[in-house]
Protein backbone atom coordinates (compact mmCIF):
# COMPACT_ATOMS: atom_id res chain seq x y z
CA UNK A 1 0.00 0.00 0.00
CA UNK A 2 1.24 3.47 -0.15
CA UNK A 3 1.81 5.99 2.11
CA UNK A 4 2.75 9.62 2.14
CA UNK A 5 5.09 11.82 4.25
CA UNK A 6 4.90 15.50 4.69
CA UNK A 7 8.29 16.98 5.17
CA UNK A 8 8.98 21.15 5.25
CA UNK A 9 12.19 22.82 3.57
CA UNK A 10 14.34 24.52 4.76
CA UNK A 11 15.70 27.22 1.96
CA UNK A 12 17.24 30.37 1.24
CA UNK A 13 15.65 33.58 -0.17
CA UNK A 14 17.47 32.44 -3.53
CA UNK A 15 16.48 28.71 -3.21
CA UNK A 16 12.75 30.11 -2.03
CA UNK A 17 12.34 32.61 -5.00
CA UNK A 18 13.86 29.60 -7.37
CA UNK A 19 10.74 27.00 -6.02
CA UNK A 20 7.88 29.58 -6.12
CA UNK A 21 8.78 30.27 -9.47
CA UNK A 22 8.76 26.89 -10.65
CA UNK A 23 5.31 25.65 -8.96
CA UNK A 24 4.23 28.77 -10.42
CA UNK A 25 5.20 28.14 -14.18
CA UNK A 26 4.41 24.02 -13.40
CA UNK A 27 0.74 24.87 -12.94
CA UNK A 28 0.48 27.83 -15.64
CA UNK A 29 1.97 24.90 -18.34
CA UNK A 30 -0.63 22.70 -16.97
CA UNK A 31 -3.67 24.82 -17.20
CA UNK A 32 -2.29 25.61 -21.00
CA UNK A 33 -2.07 22.20 -21.92
CA UNK A 34 -5.41 21.60 -20.95
CA UNK A 35 -7.14 24.56 -22.48
CA UNK A 36 -5.46 23.78 -26.02
CA UNK A 37 -7.05 20.72 -25.47
CA UNK A 38 -10.73 21.92 -24.52
CA UNK A 39 -10.38 24.15 -27.92
CA UNK A 40 -9.84 20.93 -29.75
CA UNK A 41 -6.14 19.97 -30.22
CA UNK A 42 -4.83 16.64 -29.32
CA UNK A 43 -2.02 16.42 -26.43
CA UNK A 44 -1.84 12.83 -26.78
CA UNK A 45 1.43 12.62 -29.03
CA UNK A 46 2.54 15.91 -27.05
CA UNK A 47 6.59 15.87 -25.96
CA UNK A 48 8.36 18.54 -24.39
CA UNK A 49 9.52 19.79 -27.95
CA UNK A 50 5.92 20.70 -28.29
CA UNK A 51 5.24 23.01 -25.55
CA UNK A 52 7.21 26.50 -24.85
CA UNK A 53 7.50 26.36 -20.95
CA UNK A 54 10.79 27.49 -18.55
CA UNK A 55 11.05 24.36 -16.85
CA UNK A 56 13.27 21.41 -16.55
CA UNK A 57 12.63 18.59 -19.39
CA UNK A 58 11.59 16.20 -16.58
CA UNK A 59 9.08 18.50 -15.14
CA UNK A 60 7.57 19.82 -18.28
CA UNK A 61 7.08 16.12 -19.21
CA UNK A 62 5.12 15.55 -16.30
CA UNK A 63 3.37 18.77 -16.89
CA UNK A 64 2.16 16.54 -20.21
CA UNK A 65 1.00 13.61 -17.80
CA UNK A 66 -0.85 15.79 -15.36
CA UNK A 67 -3.25 17.36 -18.61
CA UNK A 68 -3.86 14.22 -19.91
CA UNK A 69 -4.69 13.42 -16.86
CA UNK A 70 -7.08 15.85 -16.06
CA UNK A 71 -8.68 15.82 -19.84
CA UNK A 72 -9.19 12.17 -19.13
CA UNK A 73 -11.27 12.53 -16.16
CA UNK A 74 -12.86 15.62 -17.79
CA UNK A 75 -14.20 13.45 -21.29
CA UNK A 76 -15.09 10.74 -18.69
CA UNK A 77 -17.97 13.17 -17.05
CA UNK A 78 -18.68 14.42 -20.54
CA UNK A 79 -19.48 11.06 -21.21
CA UNK A 80 -21.72 10.02 -17.89
CA UNK A 81 -23.25 13.54 -18.67
CA UNK A 82 -23.90 12.89 -22.55
CA UNK A 83 -25.72 9.15 -21.40
CA UNK A 84 -27.84 10.88 -18.42
CA UNK A 85 -29.17 13.15 -20.84
CA UNK A 86 -30.20 10.60 -23.02
CA UNK A 87 -31.68 8.85 -20.65
CA UNK A 88 -33.71 11.58 -19.28
CA UNK A 89 -35.07 12.20 -22.98
CA UNK A 90 -36.19 8.84 -23.60
CA UNK A 91 -37.97 10.00 -20.49
CA UNK A 92 -39.44 13.45 -21.43
CA UNK A 93 -37.97 14.99 -18.37
CA UNK A 94 -37.02 18.59 -18.10
CA UNK A 95 -34.54 17.91 -16.18
CA UNK A 96 -30.97 17.44 -17.80
CA UNK A 97 -27.30 16.81 -16.24
CA UNK A 98 -24.98 19.96 -16.04
CA UNK A 99 -21.94 20.07 -18.29
CA UNK A 100 -18.88 18.96 -16.38
CA UNK A 101 -16.20 22.08 -15.25
CA UNK A 102 -12.59 21.51 -16.24
CA UNK A 103 -10.38 21.28 -13.24
CA UNK A 104 -7.84 24.20 -12.94
CA UNK A 105 -4.71 24.51 -10.97
CA UNK A 106 -4.54 27.50 -8.86
CA UNK A 107 -2.59 26.85 -5.91
CA UNK A 108 1.35 26.89 -6.57
CA UNK A 109 2.30 23.30 -6.76
CA UNK A 110 4.40 20.96 -8.68
CA UNK A 111 4.92 17.12 -8.83
CA UNK A 112 7.92 15.38 -9.71
CA UNK A 113 8.44 11.88 -10.45
CA UNK A 114 10.90 9.58 -8.67
CA UNK A 115 13.31 9.23 -11.35
CA UNK A 116 13.99 12.85 -10.77
CA UNK A 117 14.64 13.66 -6.94
CA UNK A 118 16.63 12.28 -4.03
CA UNK A 119 17.06 12.33 -0.86
CA UNK A 120 20.31 12.55 0.76
CA UNK A 121 20.08 12.68 4.63
CA UNK A 122 18.62 15.73 5.68
CA UNK A 123 18.73 16.97 1.65
CA UNK A 124 16.50 16.65 -1.23
CA UNK A 125 17.59 17.09 -4.58
CA UNK A 126 15.45 18.30 -7.60
CA UNK A 127 15.59 19.86 -10.75
CA UNK A 128 15.07 23.67 -11.47
CA UNK A 129 15.96 26.55 -14.10
CA UNK A 130 18.57 28.45 -13.09
CA UNK A 131 19.49 31.22 -15.56
CA UNK A 132 17.67 29.14 -18.68
CA UNK A 133 19.75 26.03 -17.89
CA UNK A 134 18.46 22.88 -15.18
CA UNK A 135 20.30 22.39 -12.37
CA UNK A 136 19.42 20.39 -9.30
CA UNK A 137 18.66 22.34 -6.33
CA UNK A 138 19.83 20.94 -2.87
CA UNK A 139 17.20 21.96 -0.25
CA UNK A 140 17.66 21.08 3.49
CA UNK A 141 14.75 19.37 5.27
CA UNK A 142 13.87 18.58 9.02
CA UNK A 143 13.45 14.78 8.48
CA UNK A 144 12.47 12.41 11.95
CA UNK A 145 14.40 8.81 11.75
CA UNK A 146 11.53 7.66 11.15
CA UNK A 147 11.13 9.65 7.91
CA UNK A 148 15.10 8.73 7.21
CA UNK A 149 14.35 5.04 8.10
CA UNK A 150 11.04 4.89 5.46
CA UNK A 151 12.33 6.11 2.43
CA UNK A 152 16.28 4.95 3.00
CA UNK A 153 14.08 1.22 2.90
CA UNK A 154 10.51 2.27 0.41
CA UNK A 155 10.19 1.81 -3.09
CA UNK A 156 9.48 6.20 -3.01
CA UNK A 157 6.84 7.44 -5.77
CA UNK A 158 5.79 11.02 -7.15
CA UNK A 159 7.01 14.01 -4.69
CA UNK A 160 4.43 17.29 -4.28
CA UNK A 161 6.04 20.64 -3.49
CA UNK A 162 2.98 22.78 -2.22
CA UNK A 163 3.02 25.70 -0.67
CA UNK A 164 1.00 25.88 3.02
CA UNK A 165 0.56 29.66 4.28
CA UNK A 166 4.16 30.72 4.79
CA UNK A 167 5.53 27.61 4.49
CA UNK A 168 7.01 25.44 1.61
CA UNK A 169 6.59 21.84 2.10
CA UNK A 170 7.12 18.42 -0.04
CA UNK A 171 4.70 15.02 0.11
CA UNK A 172 6.43 12.02 -0.71
CA UNK A 173 4.45 8.52 -1.67
CA UNK A 174 6.00 5.85 -0.61
CA UNK A 175 5.51 2.08 -0.67
CA UNK A 176 4.56 0.09 1.92
CA UNK A 177 4.69 -4.05 2.28
CA UNK A 178 1.63 -4.66 3.96
CA UNK A 179 1.99 -7.66 6.69
CA UNK A 180 0.09 -11.73 5.98
CA UNK A 181 -3.44 -11.38 7.07
CA UNK A 182 -4.19 -13.88 9.64
CA UNK A 183 -7.33 -16.15 10.20
CA UNK A 184 -7.12 -17.65 13.27
CA UNK A 185 -7.83 -14.60 16.34
CA UNK A 186 -10.83 -12.58 17.30
CA UNK A 187 -13.33 -10.55 15.10
CA UNK A 188 -13.96 -6.23 16.19
CA UNK A 189 -17.43 -4.99 15.30
CA UNK A 190 -17.19 -1.11 14.90
CA UNK A 191 -20.36 0.91 14.87
CA UNK A 192 -19.41 4.65 13.81
CA UNK A 193 -21.95 7.37 14.83
CA UNK A 194 -22.82 11.37 16.04
CA UNK A 195 -23.33 11.38 19.73
CA UNK A 196 -20.58 8.43 20.02
CA UNK A 197 -18.28 9.19 16.80
CA UNK A 198 -17.05 4.86 17.64
CA UNK A 199 -18.15 2.18 19.53
CA UNK A 200 -16.29 -1.68 19.17
CA UNK A 201 -17.03 -4.73 20.56
CA UNK A 202 -15.02 -7.87 20.46
CA UNK A 203 -15.80 -11.49 20.04
CA UNK A 204 -14.26 -11.66 23.31
CA UNK A 205 -16.43 -9.28 24.85
CA UNK A 206 -14.28 -6.55 25.24
CA UNK A 207 -16.29 -3.38 24.88
CA UNK A 208 -14.90 0.34 24.22
CA UNK A 209 -16.48 3.75 23.51
CA UNK A 210 -14.13 6.34 21.23
CA UNK A 211 -14.36 10.32 21.58
CA UNK A 212 -17.33 12.70 22.28
CA UNK A 213 -19.68 13.10 19.87
CA UNK A 214 -21.31 16.30 21.86
CA UNK A 215 -18.01 18.02 22.34
CA UNK A 216 -17.48 17.29 18.23
CA UNK A 217 -20.75 18.91 17.38
CA UNK A 218 -20.02 21.59 19.88
CA UNK A 219 -16.87 22.55 17.79
CA UNK A 220 -18.69 22.29 14.47
CA UNK A 221 -21.78 24.33 15.69
CA UNK A 222 -18.91 27.08 17.29
CA UNK A 223 -17.11 27.25 13.57
CA UNK A 224 -20.22 27.61 11.70
CA UNK A 225 -21.04 30.22 14.22
CA UNK A 226 -17.73 32.16 13.15
CA UNK A 227 -18.58 31.54 10.06
CA UNK A 228 -21.13 33.34 9.92
CA UNK A 229 -19.96 36.37 11.68
CA UNK A 230 -16.98 36.52 9.50
CA UNK A 231 -19.05 36.49 6.43
CA UNK A 232 -21.22 39.32 7.18
CA UNK A 233 -18.53 41.07 7.86
CA UNK A 234 -16.87 40.12 4.23
CA UNK A 235 -13.88 38.84 5.79
CA UNK A 236 -13.65 35.71 3.26
CA UNK A 237 -9.82 35.09 4.25
CA UNK A 238 -10.61 34.71 7.79
CA UNK A 239 -14.00 32.70 6.85
CA UNK A 240 -10.87 30.08 5.01
CA UNK A 241 -8.99 30.25 7.76
CA UNK A 242 -11.81 29.03 9.83
CA UNK A 243 -12.69 26.28 7.52
CA UNK A 244 -9.32 25.06 7.13
CA UNK A 245 -8.57 25.09 11.13
CA UNK A 246 -12.23 22.93 11.88
CA UNK A 247 -10.99 20.67 9.33
CA UNK A 248 -7.59 20.08 10.97
CA UNK A 249 -9.21 19.83 14.20
CA UNK A 250 -11.63 16.78 12.91
CA UNK A 251 -9.02 15.13 10.67
CA UNK A 252 -6.92 14.90 14.55
CA UNK A 253 -9.81 13.70 16.19
CA UNK A 254 -10.83 10.84 12.96
CA UNK A 255 -6.71 10.13 13.70
CA UNK A 256 -6.77 9.48 17.53
CA UNK A 257 -9.59 7.46 17.53
CA UNK A 258 -9.08 5.70 14.49
CA UNK A 259 -5.76 4.84 16.21
CA UNK A 260 -7.39 3.97 19.19
CA UNK A 261 -9.72 1.45 17.57
CA UNK A 262 -6.98 -0.70 15.90
CA UNK A 263 -4.27 -0.64 19.05
CA UNK A 264 -7.04 -2.07 20.83
CA UNK A 265 -7.54 -4.44 18.56
CA UNK A 266 -3.89 -5.41 17.86
CA UNK A 267 -3.97 -5.97 22.14
CA UNK A 268 -7.28 -8.26 21.74
CA UNK A 269 -5.63 -10.53 18.55
CA UNK A 270 -7.97 -9.09 16.43
CA UNK A 271 -7.79 -10.53 13.00
CA UNK A 272 -10.98 -8.98 10.95
CA UNK A 273 -12.81 -5.12 11.84
CA UNK A 274 -16.09 -5.87 10.70
CA UNK A 275 -17.32 -1.70 9.45
CA UNK A 276 -20.83 -0.48 8.25
CA UNK A 277 -21.45 0.23 4.70
CA UNK A 278 -21.90 4.25 5.29
CA UNK A 279 -22.31 5.19 1.86
CA UNK A 280 -25.83 6.40 1.76
CA UNK A 281 -26.27 7.16 5.74
CA UNK A 282 -27.04 10.91 4.73
CA UNK A 283 -29.93 9.92 3.06
CA UNK A 284 -31.07 7.50 5.40
CA UNK A 285 -30.33 9.04 8.75
CA UNK A 286 -33.44 10.72 10.22
CA UNK A 287 -32.73 14.96 10.38
CA UNK A 288 -33.02 17.63 12.51
CA UNK A 289 -32.88 21.42 12.40
CA UNK A 290 -30.38 20.65 15.37
CA UNK A 291 -28.59 18.09 13.62
CA UNK A 292 -28.53 18.63 9.90
CA UNK A 293 -25.46 20.55 9.35
CA UNK A 294 -23.62 18.25 11.80
CA UNK A 295 -24.79 15.51 9.90
CA UNK A 296 -23.95 16.46 6.14
CA UNK A 297 -20.73 17.91 7.43
CA UNK A 298 -19.49 15.11 9.60
CA UNK A 299 -17.02 12.60 7.08
CA UNK A 300 -18.05 8.71 8.35
CA UNK A 301 -15.83 7.67 5.05
CA UNK A 302 -12.61 10.01 6.45
CA UNK A 303 -12.73 7.94 9.71
CA UNK A 304 -13.60 4.56 8.11
CA UNK A 305 -10.71 5.00 5.45
CA UNK A 306 -8.24 5.60 8.76
CA UNK A 307 -9.70 2.77 10.32
CA UNK A 308 -9.10 0.87 7.25
CA UNK A 309 -5.34 1.99 6.31
CA UNK A 310 -4.15 1.87 9.62
CA UNK A 311 -5.59 -2.05 10.51
CA UNK A 312 -3.95 -2.91 7.12
CA UNK A 313 -0.49 -2.01 8.61
CA UNK A 314 -1.10 -4.02 11.68
CA UNK A 315 -1.68 -7.19 9.74
CA UNK A 316 -5.56 -6.74 10.46
CA UNK A 317 -8.56 -7.33 7.89
CA UNK A 318 -11.38 -5.09 7.32
CA UNK A 319 -14.79 -5.73 5.91
CA UNK A 320 -17.47 -4.45 5.35
CA UNK A 321 -20.71 -5.35 6.37
CA UNK A 322 -24.72 -5.06 4.97
CA UNK A 323 -26.21 -1.65 7.78
CA UNK A 324 -29.72 -2.20 7.39
CA UNK A 325 -30.89 -2.95 11.00
CA UNK A 326 -28.23 -3.02 13.19
CA UNK A 327 -28.91 -0.95 15.27
CA UNK A 328 -32.47 -2.27 15.68
CA UNK A 329 -32.25 -6.14 15.17
CA UNK A 330 -32.27 -7.97 19.36
CA UNK A 331 -29.20 -10.31 18.91
CA UNK A 332 -31.46 -12.55 20.76
CA UNK A 333 -34.64 -13.21 19.54
CA UNK A 334 -33.85 -11.29 16.48
CA UNK A 335 -36.79 -8.88 17.15
CA UNK A 336 -36.53 -6.00 14.83
CA UNK A 337 -37.77 -1.96 16.29
CA UNK A 338 -36.80 1.26 17.26
CA UNK A 339 -34.34 1.94 20.43
CA UNK A 340 -36.03 4.90 22.83
CA UNK A 341 -33.18 7.21 22.44
CA UNK A 342 -29.87 5.72 23.41
CA UNK A 343 -31.66 2.50 25.20
CA UNK A 344 -32.35 -0.26 23.78
CA UNK A 345 -35.34 -3.04 25.49
CA UNK A 346 -36.40 -5.83 23.59
CA UNK A 347 -39.37 -7.78 24.55
CA UNK A 348 -37.85 -10.76 24.80
CA UNK A 349 -35.79 -8.64 28.18
CA UNK A 350 -32.07 -8.23 26.19
CA UNK A 351 -31.50 -4.54 27.41
CA UNK A 352 -28.43 -3.12 25.75
CA UNK A 353 -26.84 0.90 24.87
CA UNK A 354 -28.23 1.48 21.18
CA UNK A 355 -24.65 1.86 19.36
CA UNK A 356 -23.66 -0.81 21.57
CA UNK A 357 -26.16 -3.04 19.94
CA UNK A 358 -24.94 -1.82 16.43
CA UNK A 359 -21.32 -3.08 17.25
CA UNK A 360 -22.64 -6.28 18.18
CA UNK A 361 -24.76 -6.77 15.33
CA UNK A 362 -22.19 -5.76 13.10
CA UNK A 363 -19.55 -7.92 14.78
CA UNK A 364 -21.94 -11.22 14.33
CA UNK A 365 -23.03 -10.68 10.68
CA UNK A 366 -22.12 -12.38 8.07
CA UNK A 367 -23.92 -10.02 5.17
CA UNK A 368 -20.95 -8.48 3.49
CA UNK A 369 -20.84 -5.94 1.08
CA UNK A 370 -18.70 -5.16 -1.77
CA UNK A 371 -16.84 -2.38 -3.69
CA UNK A 372 -19.08 -1.93 -5.75
CA UNK A 373 -21.89 -2.33 -3.53
CA UNK A 374 -22.56 -6.29 -4.13
CA UNK A 375 -24.19 -8.69 -1.73
CA UNK A 376 -22.93 -11.88 -0.60
CA UNK A 377 -23.37 -14.09 2.54
CA UNK A 378 -20.79 -16.12 4.11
Amino acid sequence: MQLSETVKLYMTKKQKSLVVMTMKEYIHTVNSLVFIAINGTSIRKYTTADINSGLPSALANQCIRDAKSIMNKYNKECRKAAFKNKKVMKQNSAVTAKEPAVSVLRKPCCYINNQNFKIKGNFIEFPVMVDGKSKRLSICTSMTDRQKTAFAHAKLGTMRIVQKGNKIVVQIVYDVQEPEYCDSGNVMGVDLGMKCPAVSYISDGNVRFYGNGRKNKYMRRHYAYLRRKLQTSKKEEAVKRISDKEQRIMRDIDHKISHDIVETAAAHNVKVIKLEQLSNIRSTTRTSRKNNHSLHNWSFYRLAQYIEYKARLAGIKVEYVNPAYTSQRCPVCGHIHHANDREYLCKCGFHIHRDLLGAVNICSSTEYVGGNNTRHTA
